[in-house]
């Protein structure tokens, strides 16, 4: 059976195969961050595009649904949940924003 592995240039053992894996994972040409993976949003494009929506909807939908608990429950509490989440996600925005 090893014969017939080697043969097709079939790896022996798993670790080869992981080292043949890394090697080649190693020549990326995205920028990668301090943890060695690159970001989504430092690609550019579309994948960027899609995590500022994402942020923006969630910071407005946090918004909305600060108002509602407000007006429709008069619960302050949840109503300051959702204020807080909202504040924090618009932060962590500006903070990315500036970042870059």
């Amino acid at each position: 059976m090893n014969k017939a592995l080697r043969l097709w240039g079939a790896p022996l053992r798993i670790s080869d195969a992981l080292r043949r894996i890394k090697a080649q994972s190693v020549s990326s040409s995205l920028p990668t961050a301090a943890s060695g993976y690159a970001h989504r949003a430092d690609a550019g494009g579309a994948a960027a595009a899609g995590d500022l929506l994402t942020r923006f909807a969630v910071v407005l939908l946090s918004s909305v649904n600060a108002v509602m608990w407000e007006v429709y429950t008069e619960s302050r509490f949840m109503a300051a949940v959702w204020a807080i989440i909202a504040i924090g996600f618009a932060v962590w925005m500006k903070r990315d924003v500036a970042r870059r």
